[in-house]
């Protein structure tokens, strides 16, 4: 329980954390860092366990080997999003050093950059993204015997998928998320857990109240590049106003700016997936060398 303890104060922290930093790369670090957390919590009580039987004849290692798989597989899709933004940010970049080089000239050549950002933004978010993720597993397996140890590692499991959707939903596309409210009835002293987790679903939800558009990007720091590359397509497309230099200097500048934001908060994002990535390997190794030893 004590553990548990831990790990409800990490849950109000990411729900105050979405409260102060809206859905932004840092906060999806922080979501990530706590499912790394919640690994190695799982795997300490598949340690201290004895393995119990399933009535349907499974067993409880290869639930865990299942489930760390579950964590690579969703580590590469998160890999494959910060390489689609990465990409977009380079492409940006490039566009910012051919503006630039126009001399802010309106022309032809400006159009083309505008038009292949606009190709590429598409690219970011989206329900194709969506069509191999696997992290939403229903039922509980069933042993022959009570076991505490077991409920408590399926409150760890089911809170871990709970994490990686609202990560999902931040970097992809909206998914409905519903609590497997039964998980949290094994121990009383969980009923504040269950409540903080649901606090956080809903603030993370109505974070995203204002997004009328679900092919557009939910992220701060890729909503203000999308935002400085509008307001240059705008000042282009003026309708054979001559342009404001200095206005559109700005605007560039603002494109510059945004587009540094975005690297940053992809290069320390991209590490905390690494290390989540490296410790569900880790993992498989350590569990693979207890059966081996056993």
């Amino acid at each position: 329980m004590n553990s548990f303890s831990s790990l409800l104060q990490d849950i109000k922290n990411l729900e105050s954390s979405l409260t102060k930093n809206s859905l932004s790369l840092r906060w999806c670090l922080e979501a990530t860092n706590l499912l790394r957390k919640m690994h190695f919590q799982f795997l300490d009580i598949f340690q201290e366990s004895e393995e119990p039987m399933f009535w349907d004849g499974g067993n409880y290692m290869d639930e865990c080997m299942e489930d760390s798989l579950h964590i690579l597989d969703f580590c590469n899709v998160l890999r494959s999003a910060i390489s689609t933004m990465d990409r977009y940010r380079l492409i940006v970049d490039v566009a910012v050093k051919r503006f630039s080089d126009e001399g802010y000239s309106g022309s032809a050549m400006n159009m083309t950059e505008i038009e292949k950002l606009e190709r590429e933004w598409l690219k970011l978010y989206g329900i194709e993204n969506w069509k191999n993720v696997n992290l939403y597993k229903t039922g509980r397996p069933k042993t022959k015997t009570k076991d505490n140890r077991l409920c408590a590692a399926y409150v760890v499991r089911r809170t871990m998928n709970t994490v990686c959707l609202l990560l999902f939903c931040a970097i992809f596309y909206p998914v409905s998320i519903e609590l497997d409210e039964e998980v949290y009835t094994d121990f009383p002293q969980l009923k504040l857990f269950s409540s903080s987790l649901r606090k956080l679903v809903c603030c993370f939800f109505e974070e995203r109240q204002g997004v009328k558009d679900n092919s557009r990007p939910v992220l701060v720091e890729t909503k203000m590049v999308g935002s400085a590359v509008e307001e240059f397509k705008v000042q282009i497309l003026n309708g054979g106003v001559p342009l404001n230099k200095e206005k559109l200097k700005k605007t560039i500048d603002s494109l510059q700016n945004s587009s540094l934001a975005l690297k940053e908060g992809l290069g320390v994002f991209d590490s905390v997936v690494n290390e989540l990535f490296q410790e569900a390997v880790k993992g498989r190794n350590m569990i693979l060398g207890l059966v081996a030893s056993s």
